[in-house]
């Protein structure tokens, strides 16, 4: 097998970033996975002997950080859930940085994966068919968009909950039902699957509004909000297609590192 210039460093315990690098490896690329989620001792040993000209980090923000003094100004980081202040080292020290999760094809492809694994949740945990029956979806982005597309090609009728006038004008367009997101406690019923990442929902003591959550923290239910009938289901694209979820990974950082 051709070893195409270049070493990677993958980081993390997620599934997804151990295919991904087996996936790189097969293509032809210098692979390395660490198996951990938090910079220690062991992961600079792994640094030092690597030298990697690009690094692959966890999903989320990894805890502590590699000392920039560590790397080569030429290497490229490709961070996942990431804040400006963990960045700021490396922004600071002019390397260049790539996040895949705003690469826009894989987000898309994981916004697939996402409202296919929400399915797999939805059968397991309900044990009813999905033909017949009705779903408020808040939110009507990449991932809203998507489980809405399932949903309905199963025979769910969908109400399409958002706040922006282009995302329900969209939603209309497309032919669901819309309505506005509420301010005060919402009097639903039936099921909702949330994609907002806000607190936006308030629902009444005695509600039995079934809530999935997909989207990602703090959640949506405010804080007097019960949650006898609230789950939250992050990560489906890893949890449920790990595989599949790496493939698309492999290529949106093959898409990245090209330009």
């Amino acid at each position: 097998m051709t070893i195409i210039d270049g070493k990677w460093l993958f980081i993390g315990t997620d599934r997804r970033l151990l295919e991904c690098s087996r996936i790189m490896g097969e293509l032809g690329y210098d692979v390395v996975h660490y198996d951990g989620n938090n910079y220690c001792e062991q992961l600079s040993e792994v640094v030092d002997a690597v030298s990697p000209t690009h690094i692959v980090f966890p999903i989320l923000q990894m805890e502590g950080t590699i000392p920039v003094d560590k790397l080569n100004e030429t290497t490229i980081l490709y961070p996942g859930v990431a804040s400006k202040e963990w960045l700021s080292p490396f922004i600071d020290a002019g390397l260049s940085i790539r996040p895949y999760l705003k690469e826009v094809e894989f987000v898309w492809e994981n916004a697939v994966l996402t409202a296919e694994g929400f399915l797999i949740e939805y059968y397991d945990s309900a044990k009813r068919r999905i033909s017949g029956e009705h779903f408020y979806i808040a939110g009507f982005g990449k991932v809203g968009k998507m489980t809405a597309a399932a949903l309905s090609s199963l025979g769910a009728s969908i109400t399409i909950v958002a706040r922006s006038p282009e995302q329900l004008g969209e939603a209309a367009a497309i032919g669901y039902e819309t309505m506005q997101l509420p301010t005060n406690p919402v009097e639903l019923q039936g099921i909702l699957v949330n994609t907002i990442p806000a607190k936006w929902l308030e629902v009444g003591t005695d509600s039995t509004l079934r809530i999935y959550d997909l989207a990602s923290a703090p959640g949506c239910l405010r804080d007097n909000a019960p949650d006898e009938y609230y789950t939250i289901h992050l990560g489906l694209p890893g949890k449920h297609f790990p595989v599949d979820a790496a493939k698309a990974l492999s290529e949106a950082l093959l898409r990245l590192n090209s330009r």
